[in-house]
């Protein structure tokens, strides 16, 4: 599965305080289960009765990611901000992403880290948490050495593409397929970000 939450939106100026981003882990798998699952389907009519076995799905796919525990894979948890109007427990996760290391063949040259699932509780859109996953992801890659990012978004997202142009993504190409060629669905697009190098350290 790879996505972008549909209902991402660009954070609004006033979002404040910014989130914490941390690994996830084993402990997080019904959080994120949560957040991802109701991110990218919904529970209307007939769906109601499949949306148990679609979390199911998504929860035992992720704890296979976790638990392999790859030196070329991240997932990242954004911890909610403290509000004054709620409850919510102070490490309360309001989203997610994942990062992996990708090169498809080793003569392409092709070395990028590919940006996937990123999802975004109801609850805390609009706060910035988003575009702090993306930031998080950049920090994940450069540690691996790598300065190419990839994801793919939909070409009806128009929400979600938005956030990437403000991330500094820019689309590489549209990808067709027999659902969009019959206009059952919106084709998929390619982006790409090159991350400046971080600076060398001064000599004393």
């Amino acid at each position: 599965m790879v996505q972008a939450d549909p209902n991402i939106h660009p954070p609004s100026a006033s979002a404040t305080p910014q989130p914490q981003v941390r690994p996830a882990s084993l402990r997080d798998l019904d959080r994120l289960a949560d957040v991802l699952t109701a991110s990218f389907y919904d529970r209307d009519g007939w769906r109601q009765w499949v949306y148990p076995f679609i979390r199911l799905g998504i929860y035992e796919d992720l704890k296979q990611r976790l638990k392999a525990q790859s030196p070329r894979y991240a997932c990242l948890a954004a911890i909610a901000p403290p509000r004054e109007s709620t409850t919510s427990p102070s490490d309360a996760i309001a989203g997610t992403v994942e990062a992996s290391l990708r090169q498809p063949w080793p003569w392409q040259g092709d070395r990028h880290v590919y940006v996937s699932n990123l999802a975004v509780d109801q609850t805390w859109r609009r706060q910035g948490i988003a575009m702090a996953l993306l930031r998080s992801c950049e920090q994940v890659s450069q540690r691996w050495g790598i300065n190419e990012l990839h994801l793919h978004v939909m070409e009806d997202n128009l929400a979600a593409r938005a956030l990437y142009l403000k991330a500094g993504f820019a689309v590489v190409q549209a990808e067709d397929s027999p659902a969009s060629w019959l206009g059952l669905q919106a084709r998929r697009l390619l982006l790409h970000k090159t991350l400046s190098p971080p600076p060398s350290p001064s000599k004393p």
